[in-house]
């Protein structure tokens, strides 16, 4: 039997053996209600899909996250190639250090959070934009009594409101947490952690849109769809789509690490749909803190809303702030979510 072969080199049906780092387990079952696991595997040489079936996960210990030595074959289903694990066990650092000369790479959480405004040229289109909608029938009631009481007061507030659509808005700050994913930890290996922002510097001064998110791209270039996380509040309805969208607009080639049109995303993990248990309905982040009894991201001076007049005044590193304190109490969340639901 072969052993510790490149993945991208391992051949079809023939037993071999592995040493990995099991990045996630999945428990399913089939038609017929036996139980099986599906999990996520890597080692340094890439990336791999487990089988592990119910006859070979009898009298075991349960795989779960962490370091094993697998035997099994490799084989094709529905196109896509899985390593069908006939005997597992789990490994020490040491081990896995002696075969692959170095540590496993942790699996990691991109937390991120944007902030944005309304471009200035979304102003001029405001006003007609508001008279068709009135003339056409399309403006709803409460705002048509609103723009016929004041119709300057209606441009400005659509304005600002500008920011939350990438066609009238842009990037002002991405802020970005990159730590380990709650629930992996391996004896004798530490993760690293770190924060960035991206749009405005430490010292307040703003860097151009097209900058940030070339700088946003490279931080996440390496993110690895089988085992990393991006992770946000309400990530999937705004901040990821509008931030490609903000690169399509600025001409940024790209091809976005994840699909957003899969039903379950893959590689995302959304802590509002955390929070419902997965339905699609809405809860502000600050909300979830409070319940949970984490200090806010918000203060009397700063917070979302406040934003456009922040940048009006010039106080853009408030702005960088708020925007890193909301990737904190995010992180927060997503610990809380996965320490009391799983996965």
């Amino acid at each position: 039997m072969k052993g510790n072969i490149p993945i991208p080199e391992l051949p079809f049906s023939e037993e071999v053996w592995l040493m990995v780092a099991v990045t996630s387990v999945r428990e399913r079952r089939t038609q017929q209600g036996k139980p099986f696991r599906d999990a996520s595997a890597r080692n340094a040489t890439g990336s791999l899909a487990l089988k592990i079936w119910g006859e070979v996960l009898a009298d075991r210990e349960d795989l779960r996250p962490g370091l094993w030595g697998v035997t099994g074959k490799l084989e094709s289903f529905q196109d896509r190639s899985q390593f069908v694990v006939s005997e597992y066990k789990p490994i020490t650092i040491d081990q896995y250090r002696e075969y692959q000369g170095g540590d496993p790479a942790l699996p990691r959480a991109f937390t991120l959070d944007i902030e944005t405004l309304a471009l200035p040229g979304f102003r001029d289109r405001v006003g007609p934009k508001l008279e068709r909608e009135l003339r056409l029938g399309y403006m709803r009631l409460e705002q048509q009594q609103r723009y016929l009481e004041d119709i300057a007061a209606e441009e400005e507030r659509v304005y600002q409101l500008g920011s939350l659509n990438a066609t009238s808005g842009r990037v002002l700050s991405i802020a970005v947490h990159i730590g380990p994913i709650p629930g992996f930890e391996i004896e004798g290996l530490t993760s690293d952690q770190s924060e960035h922002a991206f749009g405005i510097d430490a010292a307040g001064n703003e860097q151009e849109e097209a900058q940030a998110l070339s700088n946003f791209l490279a931080l996440i270039s390496d993110f690895d769809l089988e085992c990393d996380e991006i992770v946000g509040h309400n990530v999937i309805g705004f901040d990821l789509p509008f931030i490609f969208q903000r690169c399509l607009v600025n001409n940024i080639s790209v091809r976005p690490p994840i699909n957003l049109g899969e039903y379950n995303v893959r590689g995302v993990f959304d802590t509002m749909k955390g929070w419902w248990l997965g339905s699609r309905n809405r809860v502000g982040l600050d909300d979830i803190a409070w319940a949970l009894g984490l200090e806010s991201s918000k203060t009397a001076s700063v917070e979302g809303s406040k934003v456009f007049e922040l940048y009006q005044a010039g106080r853009l590193a408030e702005i960088r702030e708020y925007n890193l304190n909301d990737v904190r109490v995010t992180r927060k969340v997503y610990e809380r979510l996965i320490a009391c639901f799983g996965r």
